[in-house]
């Protein structure tokens, strides 16, 4: 009987990270973000919405707004997400749909470089890319995102209940 305990495994060098794909780019989660992944579920479609906020939808017996950030992207873009990944807690939460989900291993000295801005609604994120095995990652503000999708999600805006309209 040997009781040498075999070697564990090494874990592999650099920083564990969430990494998501919305289309054909893929996004890293910031750390500490609370988030969870579902299926997909029944959403309450709002009224005077952009096309792109897919109405609410209950996580746990809490509503959130659900955005469609494909669509955001490409306008023209017809998309069935895989899955819903739910950010935040509890009353302050909103999902996005997603394609994927996985986990990646930031090597080190892994450089990030600007990224030239997203088009439309979201060209004033700042975004820098870094690439781990020929995939190109976005690392943004998440909390910038979800603030600007909340604020132009409405087709009425404020100018248009204007006092002297009534």
């Amino acid at each position: 009987m040997n009781d040498v305990a075999a070697p564990a495994e090494e874990a592999p060098a650099g920083e564990f990270r969430h990494a998501l794909r919305i289309g054909q780019r893929w996004f890293l989660l910031p750390e500490g973000m609370p988030a969870e992944v579902y299926p997909p579920l029944p959403c309450t479609r709002l009224p005077f919405t952009q096309h792109w906020c897919l109405g609410l939808a209950s996580f746990r017996g809490d509503l959130a707004a659900v955005y469609d950030l494909a669509a955001v992207l490409n306008p023209q873009s017809a998309t069935t997400h895989r899955y819903l990944l739910a950010l935040g807690r509890r009353e302050s939460s909103v999902a996005l749909g997603i394609d994927e989900i996985t986990g990646i291993t930031v090597p080190p000295d892994t450089p990030t470089e600007p990224l030239p801005p997203l088009p439309g609604l979201l060209s004033t994120l700042i975004c820098a890319g870094l690439t781990v095995d020929g995939i190109e990652y976005i690392a943004l503000d998440f909390g910038e995102l979800l603030r600007l999708l909340a604020a132009e999600a409405s087709l009425i805006k404020n100018d248009f209940l204007a006092a002297g309209d009534v």
